[in-house]
């Protein structure tokens, strides 16, 4: 963690630099478009719209899920829009080698980029917040369905050739349960009205949140994570990946859910200790899990979790819709023309701690 009077300087750096580029003569940026696809119709599509087509330039560039840019697709580029790839260690060198001055990703979390280490550096970062709050909250409460309605299971059971209308265990209708929710940010309140329309009696566990603010939405704010996992039919994770949270769910609190709960985890799988969890799930200390997100998502995968009967898992994906892109695509530009053309902070900077 930065001490404070780092923090500062780092920031009056930043500023200086911001203030340092404003007054530069150049009027044409070249931005890697580092993204999965490498399209830029529609990013073009959206600079056009904002009359910043002539001072931006997008690089195409198609990449694989996690493989960071090269020094060589760097070169020459002012700032970095980047997707699924992370901007630490020697990448954060490269970008500083570079001349990157803006590093915008098309995330909410940013656990994947080290943000102080390029503040150090006088490159700022931004981020999408919010971007896909209606996806992500809509595929928790469809894990969720999925293990309530014992879904997943019964499709297995069919396609192995049995006709078994009883699957596995007792189910309940919802609106005799309790959603638990950890943390209460955009994705989290978005659960919410789904919830409530099937009748749930929402708890939640946040706390920077009021107890009026958390009333205001329609839930019951209780004081500690034990009181949430004890009294929750269901938990459901939609907090950020920081020391605190780093496996914030262990043996400890799979024990405190029960043998008769369901996890859900649309946040970060390092906020779960997986082996715990694997642990629980063999032993029945919890009734099932619904995961989007694992530890280690494209080698070293946890196959006691993949592999096990009681284990539903999506491959990340709960933040997919056009509509999210098309927002994700904007806010990345948006911060794009910020900086490097109005030559301000952009309104989703991620500053240093």
């Amino acid at each position: 963690m930065e001490s404070s009077s780092n923090s500062d300087t780092i920031a009056q750096n930043s500023q200086e630099t911001i203030q340092d580029r404003s007054q530069q003569s150049a009027e044409h940026y070249r931005v890697l478009w580092y993204t999965l696809d490498g399209d830029t119709t529609k990013a073009n599509e959206i600079l056009a719209e904002r009359g910043s087509s002539n001072e931006i330039e997008l690089v195409a560039t198609q990449h694989e899920a996690y493989v960071p840019p090269t020094p060589d697709q760097l070169a020459g580029c002012d700032a970095i829009v980047n997707e699924r790839c992370a901007i630490r260690g020697q990448t954060v060198e490269d970008c500083a080698n570079a001349g990157i001055r803006l590093v915008a990703s098309m995330s909410i979390g940013i656990n994947h980029i080290d943000v102080n280490r390029l503040a150090k550096k006088g490159i700022t970062v931004s981020n999408c917040p919010g971007y896909c709050a209606e996806e992500v909250a809509t595929h928790a409460m469809a894990l969720m369905l999925d293990l309530e309605r014992e879904i997943t299971f019964s499709n297995r059971n069919v396609l192995a050739g049995k006709w078994a209308p009883k699957v596995d265990y007792p189910i309940h209708r919802l609106s005799s349960q309790t959603l638990g929710l950890v943390f209460f940010g955009h994705i989290a309140q978005a659960v919410v009205p789904i919830a409530r329309g099937l009748g749930m009696h929402v708890l939640v566990w946040a706390p920077t949140k009021s107890a009026e603010e958390v009333a205001q939405a329609g839930c019951e704010k209780v004081d500690t994570l034990k009181e949430l996992l004890s009294r929750s039919d269901v938990v459901s994770l939609h907090c950020p990946l920081v020391a605190e949270t780093r496996g914030l769910i262990g043996a400890h609190e799979l024990e405190l859910m029960g043998p008769d709960s369901f996890l859900i985890n649309t946040a970060r799988g390092e906020c779960v200790n997986e082996e715990a969890l694997a642990d629980a799930l063999e032993a029945g200390t919890i009734r099932a899990a619904g995961i989007d997100t694992l530890a280690h998502e494209v080698d070293n995968q946890n196959m006691r979790l993949v592999d096990n009967p009681r284990c539903v898992i999506t491959p990340h994906v709960a933040f997919d819709s056009e509509e999210a892109a098309a927002t994700q695509r904007r806010m990345a530009l948006e911060a794009c023309i910020e900086f490097l053309v109005q030559g301000r902070y952009p309104e989703h900077t991620v500053y240093p701690k």
